[in-house]
Parts: C-alpha cells; sequence; structure tokens
C-alpha cells in the first residue's frame, strides 16, 4: 500500500545520509504505521494530519517567499496562526539556504521549519536534517515529500477535481500550444485545460519518487499524448488512464495504455474520435516511462530485464527501442492526465 511504498522510498534516501547505518525490519506497530530502525533513528510513516503533530518540528514544504497556501502547507500556515505567518514574511526577506525556522504558533509541536521546494529532495531534506541535529531536536516529522500540489493550482478548497481553462497568456498555454502545433500545425487549437485532481496527482508523484528511486536518475519522465473520444473525458479527468480499455483501437506492443510522441498521431479519427460538432480531444500527459523495452503484442507488463529474475521488469514498452514513436505503461498510476486539448481539423 501507500504507506509501505513510501517507507521504502524514504529507506533508499537515507541510505543516501548514511550508507554504512544498520537497517532494521519493516514493523506495523499500528494501523496505517509503519516503522523502521536504522542506527539509532526510529524512521516511521504515517497517515495522519501533521498539524496534530505534538515532536519537536515539522516540516512545511513551501515556496521562495515561505507564504505557499494550497494543500498541507495552507493547512499548516491556518492552524500556526497569523503570528507564524508574519514571522514567515519577516524571515523571507533575509538572506536563507532555502529554509526558515519558525515558531510553531497554535501548533502543539514546538518548531515548524519551512523550505522551498525542489525537484531533487536529497539536499533540501540534508539540510534539514543537520539543523534538526545542531540544534539537538529529537524528532522531526515531513509530510509525504513530493506528494504536494503543484502551487499553480492555488486552493483547491477541498474540491477532488477541478477543470481550469487556461488563456492564451499563460506560460503553460504557450507551452503546450507549442507541443501540440509542432507536428499538426494545420489543425485549429479551440481550449487548453488544466485537469487539477488531488488524488491522482499525489499516487503518481509517489510512483514517480520510487520510480526514480529504482532508476538512480529523475529522467523518467516524458510528456507524451493521448487521443481519446469525448466519453472518455469525465472518466479520465476522475480516475485517469485504465489499461483495462487496452484493444479498442491497437494493441500491437501490449496490452496498456498507449501514449505518443507526436501531437499527429494522437490527431487521427481513430483515437480522438471527432464528437457530433466535430470537436475532437487529446490529453498531454506526463508519463513515466522510466527505462524501456521493445514491446510484443499481448503482453500484459513489460518485458524482465533479466531471464533469471522475472520480478525485474522494465518500466514500460515501446514500438522502437533506438526511436520511439509511442509508449506503453501497464500500471494505470504512471500516466497524470495533466492537459486536455481540445481542436477541430
Amino acid at each position: 500500500d501507500l504507506q509501505s511504498l513510501l517507507l521504502r522510498s524514504m529507506v533508499k534516501h537515507c541510505l543516501y545520509f548514511c550508507p554504512a547505518a544498520f537497517f532494521g525490519p519493516i514493523s506495523n506497530p499500528a494501523q496505517d504505521v509503519y516503522e523502521m530502525t536504522i542506527g539509532s533513528i526510529t524512521l516511521q510513516v504515517a497517515a495522519g494530519d501533521i498539524t496534530k503533530e505534538t515532536g519537536d518540528v515539522i516540516v512545511n514544504i513551501s515556496n521562495k517567499t515561505f507564504n505557499l497556501k494550497a494543500g498541507v502547507s495552507k493547512a499548516i500556515l491556518e492552524g500556526a496562526g497569523i503570528e507564524v505567518e508574519n514571522e514567515c514574511a519577516e524571515l523571507a526577506l533575509q538572506p536563507n539556504d532555502g529554509y526558515i525556522t519558525t515558531k510553531a504558533g497554535s501548533l502543539p509541536c514546538k518548531k515548524i521549519i519551512h523550505f522551498v521546494a525542489q525537484d531533487d529532495i536529497k539536499e533540501p531534506v540534508s539540510k534539514v536534517i543537520q539543523e534538526c541535529e545542531l540544534q539537538q531536536y529529537t524528532s522531526v516529522t515531513f509530510p509525504a515529500i513530493g506528494t504536494a500540489l503543484p502551487e499553480k493550482w492555488g486552493d483547491m478548497q477541498n474540491q477532488q477535481l477541478k477543470i481550469v481553462e487556461l488563456t492564451p497568456d499563460t506560460k503553460d498555454y504557450k507551452q503546450v500550444k507549442e507541443r501540440f502545433q509542432n507536428t499538426t500545425p494545420s489543425l485549429n487549437l479551440k481550449i487548453i485545460e488544466r485537469v487539477q485532481n488531488p488524488s491522482l496527482w499525489k499516487v503518481y508523484q509517489i510512483k514517480k519518487c520510487q520510480m526514480d528511486d529504482k532508476n538512480g536518475s529523475n529522467d523518467n519522465e516524458k510528456f507524451l499524448f493521448h487521443g481519446t473520444s469525448a466519453e472518455s473525458l469525465s472518466f479520465i479527468n476522475n480516475y485517469g488512464f485504465n489499461r483495462s480499455y487496452a484493444g479498442m483501437h491497437a494493441a500491437q506492443y501490449g496490452k496498456g495504455t498507449y501514449f505518443a510522441v507526436n501531437a499527429s498521431y494522437s490527431a487521427d479519427d481513430t483515437y480522438s474520435k471527432p464528437d457530433a460538432n466535430g470537436k475532437k480531444h487529446m490529453y498531454l500527459a506526463r508519463v513515466l516511462v522510466g527505462q524501456y523495452s521493445q514491446g510484443t503484442q499481448g503482453a500484459i507488463t513489460p518485458a524482465t530485464k533479466n531471464v533469471g529474475n522475472t520480478v525485474d521488469l522494465f518500466d514500460s514498452s515501446t514500438d522502437n527501442v533506438n526511436n520511439p514513436s509511442m509508449f506503453i505503461i501497464f500500471n494505470d498510476i504512471q500516466a497524470y492526465p495533466e492537459y486536455l486539448i481540445t481542436f477541430t481539423r
């Protein structure tokens, strides 16, 4: 489950900080709690409310001005109160090393360490741990790093799904338009919408952390296209892509979900079927292709890397390893439908 997956991901990061430490077995001392000892340290992953933690320090993943109010960061700042918000504003104006320490305000912990979100979490996490050691704090609680909602989503107000139409003057719109029109200059772009689904996003980010750890790099993600019909939009927006539909159009390289490198492929009527008004739809999705191999017809998983180890699989399949034009995934959480493009011929 997700807690166990998060713990294993955290353990791999701990290897970076203390490679010579003795790692104990994973235990499950309570419901939704996983625990492991690493030398003299106890590492625990639990489902709960970070604002209720009573230890020395909780960590808030924020922006450069330390005033992010979205997701977990919003809960922490609102729970701490205006005094902490003002302290953040004051410290943000002073030189800092990507993090600041404030009082806890109305929260039951002793201190809050706020650090600026980064793609590579090793450096900021290392700084936080070193700061805790320097100040002789004995416990620190991190949120599920890498699963925070994007700052540009703004306040979701507890909505499980929000579809935001982008305006042509925004950076997102321009980037998506450029990718789309790179191979479809003759098509008429109508609307670009951003799909904001917190549950799908968090599960996808956890899978990304796991894959980044497994492959030893962050170069596992690609932006790829997926054409679909108007009837499928609501399902994909709410639940993501579903490999159970493999074979509806083609399954030449395996019974998974297919994504194209070029928009021109997904723009074919076979994949993006026009509705009654001639409108067609495709997604520009984040896809975790990771390490991939040649796909084969009828396959229900990626190929094995080693004949002697049947559970050591590639992360995805492709039509051409040397020059891929499409990728196939066999795990639904390996893709996030970030942008929905509506267009016509």
